[in-house]
């Protein structure tokens, strides 16, 4: 007895949306991989040969020709070819870069600035410019409460690509 879909080589429905799948899959990894890679992505995979050569991973020969090529490579993919078997150092970690976050963390940002920059102000005005040992060690207290959520908010809705 026979089903209509069978696993038969490309037979069923299911086997074209895999075909597709993949067909996407493989699509992105040559983006990724044509992607020019940087002097610090190329220090990275430098130091990552390193590592690999104190484990004992690689000979002093094998260690100068994966630096050399290293150091030439224009890619992504050619820094992914230098990592080829050694295992747990995939270099495509090294480029994943953080999506840029949207519009809503920067308002939030912008917002939470302003109903705080008063109190920012006070302390600021206090700490420099007070007349006495204790409003001094106001200002500071103030600052020390608002100044720190706000750096890291800030680090939250811009994050460094």
């Amino acid at each position: 007895m026979s089903r209509s879909g069978s696993a038969a080589p490309g037979g069923g429905p299911g086997d074209e949306a895999l075909r597709r799948w993949y067909a996407a899959r493989e699509r992105v990894e040559q983006q990724r991989d044509a992607r020019l890679a940087s002097d610090s992505e190329r220090d990275q995979v430098c130091t990552m040969l390193n590592q690999a050569f104190g484990e004992g991973r690689l000979t002093p020969t094998e260690l100068d020709e994966r630096t050399a090529r290293a150091l030439a490579s224009r890619t992504h993919g050619d820094l992914e070819d230098v990592l080829a078997g050694l295992h747990g150092m995939a270099g495509s970690a090294l480029w994943n870069t953080p999506a840029p976050r949207g519009v809503l963390p920067r308002l939030v940002f912008w917002v939470v600035g302003l109903l705080t920059a008063p109190f920012v102000l006070l302390g600021g005005g206090l700490l420099l410019f007070g007349e006495g040992f204790g409003e001094r060690i106001g200002g500071i207290i103030v600052l020390t409460l608002f100044l720190p959520g706000l750096v890291a908010l800030y680090r939250w809705a811009h994050p460094r690509l």
